[in-house]
């Protein structure tokens, strides 16, 4: 019942029809399928279960129905990471049965049967996945592209666009992980196709697309420690929290506090460039080069940078002029920058070379 569920998640701009083809140059393609998914996600109204990070679902396929808890969860560059418990239920089910799942899925206070009681449908989430297996570097992903709606109280729906990697087998030791998806996105990086960044699972922008325009950046989960590598770190997962709250709000403010901490880290890692810090391979003894790798992330990071800044007073302007078809111009086209520079690969590629920075 209890899955730790490990993937990459990717937003993907177009309809897109020839994956197959484009995943069987990087490794072997099997078990092909399409699947239409109902999902219907729920909370109470004080938003208890988003507050601990966790979605509840209901999801009704053409042939099975279940209730899916996911808990403890983390986004680390796009790889995603936390646990998942699966139930199946009867098709005519309307909410989730919270005590079918193990108790230790949640905090120690809570009271299951109050909380039971309250919860209400929050949103539905409705889409078509297309499926197959990769085999690829001595493991196997379940590769998922979805296409569909969120659709939310006054039932405004959002588009959904995305591409997911959830490793299914390996033989790749758990402190490799990190090597092994940055080496997938290598892979994907080559083949062209028009990723972008997307930090939030679909229940978090569902959750904030409801809600309205709210930010709340999460600190607790920031090492405090007054380090390079620490600093650059909390850098890292404060861009990435930003960008997403930017993808779903499109607010000329968040993109200002987006480039605010896109500055800071440039200047953080043209500091560790001049600071020569050593980096090693868990078991090597010999340090590892990794400037040409800075030298391009740096590269990468100041194109967006650039462009990203650029549209900062433009989306300011046309959003206090309320002018919907220049923001939505202004958004695109940060989101052109974002696709061009493989802004996909980033977070995860520092994330990596962080950790082998002594």
């Amino acid at each position: 019942m209890q899955n730790k569920e490990i993937e990459l998640k990717f937003g993907i701009e177009g309809n897109q029809c020839n994956l197959r083809q484009i995943f069987s140059k990087i490794g072997t393609v099997s078990d092909e399928q399409e699947l239409h998914l109902d999902n219907t996600y729920f909370d109470t109204d004080k938003k208890e279960l988003f507050a601990i990070r966790a979605g509840l679902r209901i999801r009704h396929a053409d042939n099975f129905s279940e209730q899916t808890l996911k808990v403890k969860g983390q986004n680390i560059g796009g790889l995603h990471q936390r646990s998942e418990f699966n139930l199946p239920i009867d098709s005519s089910a309307s909410v989730p049965n919270l005590k079918a799942f193990p108790k230790e899925a949640f905090p120690d206070d809570y009271n299951l049967d109050d909380l039971q009681k309250r919860l209400k449908k929050v949103c539905r989430i409705n889409f078509t996945r297309k499926l197959f297996n990769l085999n690829v570097l001595d493991s196997t992903f379940e590769v998922a592209y979805d296409s569909g709606y969120i659709e939310v109280e006054g039932n405004k729906k959002y588009p959904l666009n995305e591409l997911e990697l959830e490793l299914k087998e390996t033989s790749v030791k758990e402190q490799d992980l990190l090597k092994l998806c940055s080496l997938v996105c290598n892979y994907l990086a080559q083949t062209q196709l028009p990723l972008l960044l997307e930090p939030f699972s679909k229940m978090h922008r569902a959750s904030l697309l409801q809600q309205g325009k709210v930010i709340s950046l999460n600190l607790a989960q920031f090492d405090s420690q007054n380090t390079t590598v620490k600093t650059l770190t909390n850098l890292v997962a404060s861009f990435e929290q930003l960008y997403g709250y930017f993808i779903v709000s499109r607010d000329a403010t968040v993109l200002a506090l987006v480039n605010c901490v896109l500055h800071q880290l440039l200047e953080g890692l043209k500091m560790l460039k001049r600071k020569h810090l050593l980096a090693f391979v868990e078991g090597q003894k010999e340090p590892v080069d990794y400037k040409t790798d800075l030298k391009i992330i740096i590269r990468l990071l100041k194109d967006f940078y650039k462009t990203s800044s650029c549209f900062e007073k433009k989306l300011l302007k046309v959003s206090l002029n309320n002018n919907q078809k220049l923001v939505t111009y202004c958004v695109e086209k940060v989101r052109d920058a974002e696709k061009n520079t493989k802004l996909f690969l980033i977070p995860l590629k520092l994330r990596l070379l962080l950790s082998l920075l002594a």
